[in-house]
């Protein structure tokens, strides 16, 4: 019976040790990208309970190191040196006392989501290595702390963010005011947000400050801005392998480059035509045909997705240069879907040297904008269901003077899905030593019964 007691005592004595506790807790995220690997660090006060939300706050500015985790590939010799530099930097910057209790994250995007799968495991299992090791690395290690992000996740990662600074979570604001996510990079392009209705595939459940949202999340590889441009290179090579020279209409007159394509080298020159662009680019963004689609309604060829309802968007990352370089955007930072479309038009029929020439657009890419003007009003119309007079679309770079991206999400996630399977929120205690207390405690209590 006295040990019964005791185990009440223990159990109710803990969480009130974490809770109370006035040291700042601490987290690291290297965002491994294709070219660079970013360094983030967060940290946040102890919480009073899981059902209110965490104060992160990031501390100083990312850290760009080069090159990227990529190039190690074929040298996985040296990625101890690599990152080995970037955890010397985190024990720098994070008090030593609390070391043992601070997650650290490798996390990487797009990028690397494109190599072959073996490569893609070793360099993986490589990072892994280095990072249990003990002596060079102090924080907290977890296998799954270095894997290459789903394009899914990076999208609803991002969309913890924005909601994240707009004061969303903990403040029973209803589902309509959450705001939904539009994500392009390099790679990849992401839409993620609360449906209005049921939720029939490609859902992504997460927990915040106590509250459970299932939300539709889902990604297309070779969507983003580099691979369309790859794509459509591709396209048109296609259409006349033996040559090595080819008209580009979605390039501005006056540009030329080259591609490797099949260990040959190709020269696009540019056309200047946008109406072939956009039968080019429409091409890519076809849905199955009604008999194929299965659950309904479909956006790029058999994939589901639910009507985007009344939601509000923010577009982030590669959505925004263009519209904004071509002037489509208002003071508000709302996108004029209809008038980037026109205004994209008229711009792709211009040669290279008027199109650059007393404007903020530089030759480097200024047929990149002809693309993408076309292309991103096609992939909000023809795939994700927005009208041409929209006005749920805002162009954002920064909410409430802090750079808006996934990672920040990711901090969100990760110590919401940690605490709440150990049950409480740490402080004093390490993360591991709570799980391991509150397993050792039911296991004696089994045995005391």
């Amino acid at each position: 019976m006295g040990t019964i007691v005791l185990l009440m005592c223990v159990m109710i004595f803990i969480p009130e040790v974490a809770y109370g506790s006035s040291n700042w807790q601490y987290g690291a995220i290297l965002d491994a990208g294709s070219s660079s690997t970013k360094l983030k660090i967060y940290r946040w006060p102890p919480r009073t309970s899981l059902d209110s939300v965490l104060d992160i706050k990031q501390v100083g500015e990312s850290e760009k190191h080069s090159p990227g985790i990529s190039d190690y590939v074929d040298k996985l010799g040296n990625i101890s040196n690599y990152i080995g530099g970037m955890i010397e930097r985190v024990k720098e910057i994070i008090p030593k006392n609390v070391h043992s209790t601070t997650s650290l994250y490798l996390l990487a995007t797009a990028g690397l989501r494109v190599l072959p799968e073996d490569d893609a495991r070793s360099l993986m299992n490589a990072i892994r290595n280095v990072l249990q090791n003990k002596t060079l690395n102090p924080f907290v290690f977890n296998p799954s702390n270095v894997r290459i992000l789903s394009g899914e996740e990076e999208g609803v990662f991002a969309w913890i963010t924005i909601n994240y600074l707009k004061d969303y979570f903990g403040s029973d604001r209803p589902q309509s005011q959450a705001v939904g996510v539009l994500e392009m990079g390099g790679g990849s392009t992401q839409i993620v947000f609360l449906p209005d209705g049921p939720l029939l595939a490609n859902m992504f459940q997460v927990r915040i400050a106590g509250k459970r949202y299932s939300l539709y999340a889902h990604s297309y590889l070779f969507y983003g801005q580099d691979y369309m441009i790859f794509r459509i290179g591709r396209y048109i090579i296609q259409q006349n392998p033996q040559s090595s020279s080819h008209q580009n209409p979605c390039m501005l007159t006056g540009d030329t480059t080259t591609m490797l394509y099949m260990g040959a080298t190709k020269t696009f020159i540019g056309e200047g035509n946008p109406s072939k662009c956009l039968t080019i680019i429409n091409s890519f963004l076809k849905s199955a045909a009604d008999d194929m689609c299965y659950p309904k309604p479909c956006a790029i060829g058999r994939t589901y997705q639910p009507s985007i309802g009344t939601d509000n968007f923010y577009a982030i990352a590669a959505f925004t240069y263009a519209p904004r370089s071509l002037g489509t955007v208002d003071s508000s930072g709302k996108l004029n879907m209809s008038r980037l479309n026109e205004t994209a038009f008229n711009y792709c029929q211009k040669s290279l040297t008027d199109a650059t020439t007393n404007t903020s657009i530089s030759e480097k890419y200024g047929s990149a904008y002809c693309l993408m003007g076309l292309y991103i009003p096609a992939l909000l119309s023809e795939a994700y269901g927005f009208t041409s007079e929209t006005q749920k679309i805002t162009l954002i770079r920064k909410i409430k003077d802090i750079s808006v991206d996934w990672t920040l999400g990711a901090i969100v996630y990760e110590t919401e899905v940690f605490e709440t399977k150990c049950g409480t929120s740490a402080g004093h205690i390490s993360y591991p030593d709570i799980c391991f207390i509150n397993i050792l405690l039911l296991l004696t209590y089994l045995m005391v019964r």
